[in-house]
């Protein structure tokens, strides 16, 4: 069973790139996608690797598709 919980939501990052953002407060560091906050002392390491991956991967292939939309 994941220990991950946000239960039946989407987000939609939006178009302002602004909103996705690394902030520390107090010592606590977050990763802020719009009015959402992952906490990352809560986080292993080895998950924040993995959501660093899977966001790198998940841009490439968003940025394939909307190459061969204007091709």
């Amino acid at each position: 069973m994941s220990d991950t919980s946000i239960l039946n939501q989407t987000i939609i990052l939006g178009t302002n790139p602004d909103e996705v953002t690394f902030e520390v407060h107090d010592g606590h560091a977050f990763i802020l996608l719009g009015p959402i906050s992952i906490a990352l002392p809560l986080t292993a390491q080895h998950a924040v690797d993995k959501l660093a991956t899977v966001a790198a991967q998940a841009a490439a292939n968003n940025r394939a598709r909307r190459l061969r939309e204007v091709a």
